[in-house]
């Protein structure tokens, strides 16, 4: 048995290895050579299948089921292969099996990150080179390697070159702290907040009896600033990054150390060709070999791909291999164009694709997500989601993909713009406006189906689409966790999604994508992401005419700059409630409008201005009520009270708050109750009347928790601390200050600033 790695994924995942070992066993125990079972049809080349054995290969559910029947094994190859494939991608990925050379570079690291270690703040150091050089390959290696130097290990892809915007702040600074295993109840919302929380987790660890060092991976950043906005400035931290572009500005503010990563030299290609092909046919064909090499202008990515092609067949001399890929050069060699080599392996390697193959890769092209689900590509090609994770794993076999999790893959960026443009090309129209049809209806259906499940008690905030397209088989979620767990999975593809509809002049899924995730965002809170697709969704809504539409759009992305808190965000959400508003005029009364009225009104209490804060949420009721919009009335109400409050009007106050979560709790809306509930504590709490204000406390805590949302849950107990500090239960106050203060600052600044005043306020009156 397999000893399982200890601190270095440089070995094999253990399940891996054991499927080799296995497939090894039972191959000498038929007296079989790897040549031998290569000829027998088991879907693997002699090359693939040592990878294999040795580990360095996932095997594919279908090949395992070929091999295990070939070999008579029982049904013990089936089982294994699937233990492998079940093995997850946590934290660093593995390194890259094919890894040859760059012994100088991976010594400078060495150098830099750990003998020259900085004593008083992160020590940086970063990889730059141009596309498909091996920057992502050294820093695995490397990192691999040396993870027994550290501690702890953390991970993040920046996506700074792929297919849409790199990754935003918060969503890097969110796959560090998931590494360090901060869950959604302590994630924060701010940037500037999840920021302070990894400084605070790592102060943590260096402040242990014998300190933790912690190894920051960042891969494929844009720029300096990409990077320094993430930076901790530990001094228990080192960071390693790579980038297509030299960064000085991280060189100038954290004395990073950086690494000019060229193209292989001539001996290491020919040495990482040998690691596909085999010793044995480079030594008959050296001069080939070293053709292959200079075509593939020395480049890993090219080489890598090239090799594998060549090893896959050896019905063709290297030679003949090369004259075939040196033909493909020719047909796309440009004037000054140096790629024409790289992409001549690219294009060479996907020739050699079966047609089911070959469309599965230029269809992925089209999927918009940095990383993309086997359901969403089953979508794309109009096949079962098992279908689609076969073609994928097969592609990983080529080289062309990689999978980073269970049933999950990614295209490198080269590779992506090879399989858009082959996608984009006319022989391909009907297919490619196929596919995008189906994989934008499948988001459809699936967002829908996820809103349902996650705001059941809200039926005016859905709608009812009718049965899918033959053949669609979007996802069911029979859970609330089900519908949440995968929305916060697709959360980074949903803009890109609504931009190819819209692109795609699919208007309908372009607004309504983005529109299903609301009911998710209210929960969640991802601001950014929020008015990312929102902005989509309105355009297309505009594009479309429908005033409804257009009014849904703006009040919502009015809501998200809310939410964002800012002076010009505010102007914002003004602006685009005014375009609601405007927009219905002459049509019934709808919520949307009433919504808008709302959203004025509590733009209007965040700038102080209380009493015609309380003028446009009386407008809101009145327009709820007209529309029979039950949500849409109590937020009116809810917001009215405060207003009133503010206003020392604290009857009207109650009566609008009390009525809010009345009808809220008639209609069994939890998440709903806890939000009318905490404001409506705050006004008892001004009236003096402190029993009920606690009990409204502890309800909002109920439902809060319910509903999976920390940040609300924490401001009901921040409510509570302030009335038990008035009833005179100091020590149970001060726990609960304590507790609740501790999360807001983690999740929100401004709150945990506004209760921290209160506190003190109240406090130092009653001493």
């Amino acid at each position: 048995m397999p000893r399982k790695s200890g601190g270095s994924n440089s070995e094999p995942p253990t399940a891996i290895k054991q499927f080799g070992d296995a497939l090894r066993s039972w191959r000498e125990l038929r007296g079989l050579t790897l040549r031998d079972l290569d000829k027998l049809g088991v879907g693997y080349s002699y090359s693939m299948l040592s990878r294999m054995e040795n580990g360095r290969l996932p095997p594919t559910m279908e090949g395992a089921a070929l091999l295990d029947k070939v070999l008579e094994a029982g049904g013990t190859l089936i089982l294994l292969a699937a233990a492998a494939r079940a093995e997850p991608y946590a934290g660093l990925p593995p390194a890259t099996p094919h890894f040859v050379g760059r012994e100088d570079a991976l010594s400078e690291l060495t150098s830099e990150l750990i003998d020259r270690a900085r004593s008083d703040r992160s020590t940086v150091a970063f990889v730059k080179g141009p596309p498909g050089v091996g920057k992502t390959a050294l820093l695995r290696r490397w990192a691999n390697t040396h993870q027994e130097r550290f501690d702890l290990v953390l991970y993040a892809d920046l996506h700074g070159f792929g297919p849409r915007s790199p990754a935003q702040t918060g969503d890097i600074l969110e796959a560090l702290l998931r590494g360090l295993g901060v869950d959604d109840t302590a994630l924060p919302g701010a940037d500037n907040l999840r920021l302070a929380l990894l400084q605070g987790r790592l102060r943590a660890l260096d402040a242990q009896p014998v300190p933790k060092r912690v190894l920051i991976v960042l891969d494929n950043a844009k720029n300096s600033r990409q990077v320094s906005e993430v930076l901790p400035g530990s001094r228990n931290a080192s960071v390693l990054v790579a980038s297509r572009v030299w960064l000085s500005g991280l060189a100038m503010s954290s004395k990073a150390e950086g690494i000019d990563l060229g193209s292989m030299g001539k001996s290491d290609a020919i040495m990482l060709i040998r690691s596909f092909v085999g010793d044995e046919r480079v030594d008959a064909e050296p001069d080939a070999a070293a053709r292959l090499a200079n075509l593939c202008g020395m480049l890993p990515l090219a080489l890598t791909i090239a090799a594998e092609q060549v090893a896959s067949n050896e019905a063709l001399t290297i030679s003949q291999h090369v004259d075939n890929l040196a033909n493909r050069a020719l047909e796309l060699q440009v004037e000054d164009d140096v790629d024409s080599g790289v992409r001549a392996a690219f294009n060479y390697s996907y020739s050699r694709l079966n047609g089911a193959q070959a469309q599965a890769f230029r269809l992925c092209g089209l999927h918009p997500g940095q990383q993309f689900s086997a359901a969403s590509v089953g979508a794309l090609l109009g096949v079962a989601a098992d279908e689609a994770n076969r073609l994928l794993e097969q592609l990983v076999q080529f080289s062309l993909l990689e999978q980073v999790a269970l049933h999950t893959f990614r295209l490198h960026d080269l590779l992506r713009v090879f399989a858009a443009e082959e996608a984009a090309r006319s022989e391909w129209t009907d297919e490619r406006e196929a596919a995008v049809d189906r994989v934008v209806q499948w988001y459809l259906y699936a967002a829908n189906a996820a809103s349902w499940r996650i705001t059941p008690k809200r039926p005016d905030h859905h709608i009812h689409l009718p049965p899918p397209p033959e053949g669609l088989k979007p996802p069911v979620f029979d859970s609330f966790d089900e519908a949440y767990k995968w929305s916060q999975q697709e959360l980074p593809t949903i803009a890109g999604i609504a931009e190819l509809a819209y692109r795609n002049g699919l208007l309908f899924p372009a607004w309504r994508i983005p529109v299903e995730f609301f009911e998710f965002y209210i929960h969640h809170r991802p601001v950014a992401a929020w008015i990312e697709g929102h902005v989509v969704a309105y355009e297309a809504a505009e594009k479309s005419g429908d005033p409804l539409r257009i009014a849904q759009a703006a009040e919502e992305l009015a809501e998200g700059y809310i939410r964002r808190g800012g002076a010009e965000d505010l102007d914002r959400a003004w602006t685009l409630n005014e375009r609601a508003i405007q927009v219905c005029e002459g049509l019934e009364p709808n919520r949307f409008v009433a919504f808008a009225y709302v959203e004025m009104g509590n733009i209007q209490f965040e700038r102080g201005d209380y009493a015609d804060s309380a003028r446009l949420c009386e407008y809101a009721v009145r327009t709820a009520q007209a529309a029979g919009a039950v949500i849409g009335e109590t937020l009116s109400r809810t917001h009215l009270g405060a207003a009133c409050r503010e206003l020392g009007q604290f009857d009207r106050a109650i009566e609008h708050g009390s009525r809010a979560v009345e009808m809220l709790v008639e209609t069994d809306d939890q998440h709903g109750v806890a939000f009318g509930a905490v404001p409506l504590a705050r006004t008892h709490r001004a009236a003096g009347n402190l029993d009920l204000a606690l009990r409204y406390c502890e309800q909002a805590q109920a439902g809060y928790t319910a509903t999976s949302d920390p940040q609300g849950s924490a401001e009901a107990l921040g409510e509570k601390a302030l009335v038990l500090a008035q009833l005179g239960e100091h020590e149970a106050a001060s726990a609960a200050f304590r507790s609740a203060l501790f999360r807001l600052r983690e999740l929100d600044l401004r709150k945990a600033t506004v209760l921290e005043a209160d506190w003190h306020t109240l406090t130092a009156g009653c001493g």
